[in-house]
C-alpha cells in the first residue's frame, strides 16, 4: 500500500480520536461536577471553537474527518488489506463504506461550524416534518433496529476479539496495552449506541416525536438514572479511551497482516 494511502488513514485516525476525547472529557467533567456538560458532537465542536485558533482547528479536524471518510471508503471499494469477498467480508466492508458516509456528515458539520460560527449545539432536525408522522415512526424503528444491531455486532466483535484484529496491534511494544484501551472504549460505546437505539425505537413506536437524540442526550439519560453519576462517568471515562485509542492507532496501527 502506498505511503500517501497509510498518512490519509493515519490523520483520520487522530481526526476521529480527538472528537472522542473531547465529548469523553467534557461528559466527565459533568459526572464529576467539575464544570463540564454532557456532550455530543455538536458541543465538543463548539467547546473547540471556542478554544484558541479555534476556526483553523476546526479546518485541520474537518480536513482530517474527511482524511477517516476516504480511508473508509478506500478499504471498502479497494480492499488494499484483502478483506476478501465472502458473506463476512462484504458484509464488514459494507460496514465501513456506511462509516464512511456517517464521518463524511461529521466533517461536512465541522465546516458548518467553522464557517457559520454556529454557537448553540442544537442538533434538532426540522427538515424531516415533510414526511409525515407514519413515515417517521417507520423510520425511527428501523433506524433503531440498525443501531441496536450495531451495538449488539460491537459488544460480540470485542468479546470474541475480532474487532480488534482489524487493527493489526500484534506484534507492537504496548500494543496490548493499546487493545485493552480500545476494549473498553468499545464497550462504552456500544453502551451508548444502545440507548440511542433505544431513543429511536421509543419514539418511533410510542411517541410518534421526530426529536433525534443522539450522544449528549444518551449521557443525559445517563444522568438521570438511578446510579447515573456513576454510569455517566464510566461511560465518559470509556470515550476517552476510545478516542485515545483512536489516536494511538496512528502510531500502533499496521497495514500488513501479522
Amino acid at each position: 500500500m502506498k505511503k500517501s494511502y497509510k498518512t490519509i488513514a493515519n490523520i483520520g485516525f487522530i481526526s476521529k480520536g480527538i472528537i472522542y476525547l473531547v465529548i469523553g472529557v467534557l461528559s466527565l467533567l459533568a459526572a464529576l461536577n467539575m464544570g463540564g456538560e454532557s456532550s455530543g458532537t455538536s458541543q465538543a465542536l463548539n467547546f473547540l471553537e471556542k478554544q484558541p485558533f479555534g476556526q483553523l482547528l476546526l479546518l485541520l479536524l474537518g480536513a482530517g474527518l474527511l482524511c477517516y471518510s476516504f480511508w473508509m471508503f478506500f478499504q471498502s471499494i479497494a480492499d488494499p488489506e484483502n478483506i476478501g469477498t465472502d458473506g463476512k467480508a462484504l458484509m464488514r466492508r459494507f460496514g465501513l463504506f456506511i462509516t464512511g458516509f456517517v464521518y463524511t456528515f461529521i466533517a461536512i458539520l465541522t465546516f458548518y461550524h467553522l464557517f457559520t460560527l454556529m454557537g448553540s449545539g442544537d442538533s434538532a432536525i426540522s427538515y424531516i416534518d415533510f414526511l409525515g408522522p407514519s413515515l417517521i415512526s417507520i423510520l425511527f424503528i428501523i433506524i433503531g433496529v440498525i443501531l441496536g444491531i450495531q451495538a449488539a455486532v460491537l459488544i460480540v466483535g470485542v468479546f470474541k476479539g475480532g474487532l480488534l484484529d482489524q487493527f493489526n496491534l500484534e506484534g507492537a511494544k504496548y500494543s496490548r496495552y493499546v487493545r485493552r484501551l480500545g476494549m473498553f472504549g468499545f464497550y462504552a460505546r456500544a453502551f451508548v449506541v444502545a440507548i440511542i437505539a433505544y431513543f429511536f425505537l421509543r419514539a418511533g413506536i410510542y411517541s410518534g416525536s421526530n426529536n433525534i437524540k443522539g450522544i449528549q442526550e444518551a449521557f443525559a439519560f445517563l444522568d438521570q438514572s438511578t446510579f447515573g453519576r456513576i454510569l455517566m462517568a464510566i461511560t465518559a471515562i470509556g470515550f476517552v479511551s476510545y478516542g485515545t485509542f483512536y489516536v494511538f492507532l496512528s502510531h500502533y496501527r499496521s497495514f500488513e497482516k501479522k
